[in-house]
């Protein structure tokens, strides 16, 4: 079974053109049925997550029973906008998404239907939206990356609202990607948009963007700078590349306090009421949810966190429990795009 994946089409266009058809499966057990009555076979799949861990979802999947999962990959903020413009007629069964915002967008729409009770109980109800409209299955961290020879770990600021002080100036790298545009969000909502634009020229006057989360890694990692805010998930993948833990000059601060430096963000799939093929739509959620299904998978192949209470990462990650994010519904990061708004008044993106 091959699969490949192209990532970050802008355009619906351009996505079409990239879209990528993964073929995949499901748990055995009883197959959904179309709007005619008849078993579906296959199911569509709108997934913005991350190539490896997607194709690696599929494979388990698919192995576990003869349904077939027609994956579309890109990235999410395209293939939230294809759904919505696609309305009633989107060929999408399930959709797939990185951040919570995007997911939480479509669930604003009206275009996601109800999360089986049953699996919504299988996960750490912290990360679940308060509309059960779709699914933590996956999570990631913000954390600060710092290089020990350049600053101890007791000397980072104990807030990432402290990065907009003068003290902090050139000192530290960033990334106006996906996962910081969420923190935006929840910025607005906690603080208000006055002190969240604020704290964005600070930002821009203070920080290095360094574009991608990688790249924030890479420069920490090397020296160029004392710090960076990145998700977690970063570090671990290059410290298992490297041989481990021990052959980084960088690591990673877990900001606690619930600071929004420490943001906990889930990542979300959900059906589409538009989908004929609910029953086994349905089904797939739950194998994504169950901790001796997907969420092994993200277990294995991710430094990801898995949302299922007694799945352990494989990567030597800081458990979950451990963590102390601010506690917040998933759910009401929809308003991406006035987070963006904001980062172009302040002149970050």
């Amino acid at each position: 079974m091959s699969r490949s994946r192209t990532r970050g089409p802008r355009s619906l266009a351009a996505l079409m053109l990239a879209v990528v058809v993964v073929a995949s499966g499901c748990s055995s057990g009883s197959k959904g049925a179309g709007s005619d009555g008849t078993k579906s076979k296959s199911l569509v799949v709108y997934s913005g997550q991350h190539e490896d861990l997607t194709q690696a979802l599929a494979a388990a999947f698919e192995k576990e029973s003869g349904i077939t999962l027609e994956v579309r990959s890109g990235d999410d903020a395209g293939l939230v906008n294809q759904i919505i413009e696609e309305g009633d007629r989107s060929k999408a069964d399930v959709v797939l998404t990185e951040e919570p915002g995007p997911i939480a967008q479509l669930d604003a729409a009206g275009l996601l239907a109800k999360v089986d009770s049953s699996t919504l109980a299988k996960v750490d109800s912290r990360f679940s939206p308060k509309s059960g409209n779709w699914l933590a299955w996956a999570a990631r961290v913000r954390v600060m990356l710092y290089n020990p020879n350049l600053i101890s770990e007791d000397e980072l600021p104990k807030s990432v609202l402290e990065l907009s002080d003068p003290e902090w100036k050139g000192r530290f790298a960033y990334a106006p990607s996906g996962a910081f545009v969420t923190t935006v969000n929840y910025l607005i909502d906690s603080i208000g948009e006055d002190k969240t634009l604020e704290w964005l020229k600070g930002i821009k006057a203070n920080g290095v963007n360094e574009q991608k989360n990688g790249k924030v890694r890479d420069s920490v990692e090397a020296g160029q700078h004392e710090f960076g805010l990145a998700n977690h998930y970063y570090w671990y993948i290059l410290a298992r590349e490297k041989g481990g833990e021990d052959a980084l000059q960088s690591r990673v601060h877990y900001v606690d306090g619930k600071d929004a430096g420490g943001l906990v963000l889930a990542s979300g799939a959900g059906v589409l009421k538009s989908s004929k093929n609910q029953e086994t739509a349905q089904q797939f959620m739950a194998w994504l949810a169950d901790r001796d299904g997907g969420q092994q998978i993200v277990a294995k192949d991710t430094p990801q966190y898995p949302t299922v209470d007694g799945v352990t990462s494989s990567y030597d990650i800081r458990p979950l429990s451990e963590l102390d994010p601010p506690e917040f519904d998933q759910g009401s990061l929809s308003e991406g795009a006035k987070a963006k708004e904001l980062m172009v008044k302040a002149g970050l993106i």
